[in-house]
């Protein structure tokens, strides 16, 4: 009985095309190298496996003819270059071991080596590590190319986001699922529940686009952080880290994009203001770190003396990823606020900020006049017209809705009956649903400006409220502070400019920091007007303890 060569043919996908390299190529090779040595031949076929499945687990053929290696049963093996078993350094010293340790001869196209020999196995192993080094540079040929193309904006690959579609390899606007795209990012705008939204897009038969049936919850938030919509999206290079930010076509506007991030930004404030706590805080909610966008949390213990706001970025990142030990203790790893401040000194540095800003103001001087918002109250008048008007077509267009939803009940049953043809029937549906979302469109509309009237009065009645104390302001329990801090302030972004020293950036929702009156007759004073200010107030605190606040400074 002859000898047997084993012959062991792969291609790796990026070469399967390239002439002289194909299966049939290196079987010929194989099988004229046995009949010059006067061998009987078995071919053991890889077929395509590419450099992502070089560990010998992940290639079946490879893994059997090891096996028969190590029970003795393989003598001679032919394979055509170095690569087609490996380019990994680590499965190719196995095979060097073993073909050395059962007494393996192996060929290839220019020759054949003994394992056994110094010689013969110095050389296989720098033509394994010349496979291994020209896989390594295959594989950042690649890595580079993607970059390269994701800077020209080409899809990676992959099913787009709801609301594109792919043509020439880039991301274009679909425009029937992109309306849809709208409608959730407007109805989230105006506050309406996430479960009322759901209920909307399964109700017109608006399905997700990688699982047929209905939208779920997450999936909609999802969709709501999604910067595609805006016209960008961020992509990181695992090796590099290098982030790479690609342009992409708008659907929504950047001010609509804007309201729902904020609507969402205190969606999340508002569910973790109810959660229980053993201290009162009064700046928590409203403080925010500055330099990672954090909330920041308070903590309070009498007995070990903690007594501060912090930012809590790090104690979150600890619990979701495992750390490094060399990197856990490493300050400003995380976030730059790595100073706290004090509870106390805080609380009264912003309330007293707050308090001098209020009497400073000549906006809510004017409140307390009846003409605080217009000479003479016009302004409020002109609303209250502008209200009635509105509410009044308000209630017309819900008429003419009523109408426009059964007019599809109707279509549905013409369409049932054959009065009409089924070319016709989705141009019709088309045009109702598409008139009837342009009604809803013009109520929320008009619905959101009567709310925004509405809200208008409040913060006015609000201010009236209060008039009368501004005074006796310093004399509020801690949570009447608080309720006049949420409805004066919308965030303080705290940023930490070196160990001594934050400052606290104060955001009003008016622009009453610096405002003045402004006579519209010089020379005789009479007539004016109230100029805005800032909405913004500059705080500087050092944040060594008991140390003296400074003085306050607006920012123009």
């Amino acid at each position: 009985m002859s000898d047997i060569l084993h012959i062991y043919t792969r291609v790796s996908t990026a070469v399967q095309a390239d002439e002289g390299m194909s299966l049939d190529f290196q079987r010929e090779l194989g099988e004229k190298r046995a009949k010059d040595l006067g061998f009987d031949f078995k071919v053991w076929n890889e077929g395509g496996k590419s450099s992502n499945h070089e560990e010998i687990d992940k290639r079946p053929v490879l893994s059997q003819l090891l096996t028969e290696i190590q029970r003795g049963a393989v003598k001679h093996l032919f394979v055509y270059d170095q690569s087609r078993l490996s380019r990994n350094d680590y499965v190719s010293s196995i095979f060097r071991y073993e073909c050395n340790k059962h007494g393996v001869t192996l060929y290839n196209k220019e020759g054949k080596y003994d394992l056994a020999n110094p010689q013969d196995q110095f050389l296989k192993q720098i033509l394994d590590a010349v496979g291994q080094f020209d896989n390594a540079q295959r594989t950042e040929r690649t890595r580079l190319g993607k970059l390269a193309r994701i800077r020209q904006g080409y899809w990676l690959g992959g099913p787009p986001p709801y609301g594109y579609e792919i043509k020439d390899r880039k991301l274009v606007v679909n425009e029937n699922e992109s309306k849809w795209i709208r409608v959730i990012f407007e109805r989230y705008a105006d506050r309406v529940p996430l479960m009322d939204i759901k209920a909307e897009l399964d109700r017109n038969g608006v399905e997700p686009r990688r699982k047929r049936g209905t939208w779920t919850l997450g999936s909609l938030q999802a969709l709501l952080r999604n910067s595609h919509y805006v016209g960008h999206y961020d992509f990181k290079d695992g090796k590099s880290g290098e982030e790479i930010r690609t342009d992409c076509p708008p659907i929504l506007s950047a001010d609509l994009w804007t309201r729902v991030q904020a609507t969402r930004e205190q969606n999340m404030v508002h569910r973790s203001a109810t959660n229980p706590v053993k201290h009162f805080y009064l700046l928590k909610t409203i403080l925010r770190c500055g330099h990672c966008g954090t909330w920041m949390s308070g903590i309070y213990s009498e007995h070990q003396s903690k007594n501060h706001y912090y930012c809590p970025k790090k104690e979150r990142q600890w619990r979701k990823f495992q750390i490094p030990d060399d990197e856990k203790w490493k300050r400003g790893r995380v976030c730059e606020m790595t100073r706290s401040l004090n509870l106390a000194a805080t609380d009264d540095l912003v309330w007293n900020a707050v308090l001098d800003a209020l009497s400073k103001s000549s906006l809510i001087k004017e409140a307390v006049k009846r003409d605080a918002l217009g000479e003479g109250g016009q302004r409020l008048k002109a609303s209250d017209h502008e209200v009635k008007v509105s509410t009044n077509r308000v209630r017309q267009l819900k008429k003419t809705l009523a109408k426009s939803e059964d007019s599809l009940t109707d279509l549905e049953a013409e369409r049932l009956m054959g009065r009409i043809t089924p070319a016709q029937y989705p141009k019709i549906k088309e045009t109702i649903t598409k008139e009837t979302l342009q009604i809803k469109a013009e109520i929320e509309r008009l619905e959101a400006f009567v709310a925004g009237v509405q809200q208008q009065k409040s913060w006015i009645d609000w201010v009236g409220k209060f008039r009368k104390k501004i005074d006796a302001y310093k004399s509020f329990t801690p949570e009447q502070k608080k309720e006049l801090l949420q409805g004066l302030v919308t965030v303080i972004d705290v940023h930490l400019i070196d160990n001594q020293t934050h400052w606290l950036e104060v955001q009003f929702q008016l622009p009453l920091v610096d405002d003045n009156i402004e006579h519209l007759d010089v020379t005789k004073k009479s007539g004016y007007a109230v100029k805005d200010g800032t909405n913004a107030l500059m705080i500087e605190m050092n944040s060594r303890p008991y140390a003296k606040k400074k003085s306050l400074q607006s920012m123009g």
